[in-house]
């Protein structure tokens, strides 16, 4: 008895807003963008991450996240700070390829 009171004492503290699901994050024009991605470059790793709705490259809030009309082949997806442009392109289910933009400078490199 005192097992099922502590079990219910434990489930009207507990605050409902964490156990609300997370906001999933959309790129402009597809249902489908990706919630979490950590892409390797040469000398640095980015990760993309969504968080309650918006995204983040290395935890700076992106400003736009669209995807590019192509005439054959896959979409890219583009991600935009006020810094870098990240655009990715998904080949395969296991490989991603990715552009890095950054102070006029371009990376390459793949995301999982």
């Amino acid at each position: 008895m005192l097992k099922i009171l502590s079990f219910f004492i434990l489930l009207s503290s507990v605050d409902p807003t964490l156990a609300a699901p997370a906001k999933k994050c959309k790129v402009y024009g597809i249902t489908d963008g990706p919630q979490k991605l950590t892409c390797k470059f040469r000398n640095q790793l980015i990760n993309l991450r969504c968080v309650d709705g918006r995204y983040y490259l290395n935890q700076k809030k992106v400003r736009v996240a669209y995807h590019l009309d192509v005439e054959a082949g896959p979409s890219p997806l583009v991600f935009e700070t006020s810094k870098l442009n990240l655009t990715l392109v998904k080949e395969s289910k296991t490989l991603t390829r990715a552009r890095l933009r950054t102070l006029g400078k371009e990376h390459f490199g793949t995301c999982r």
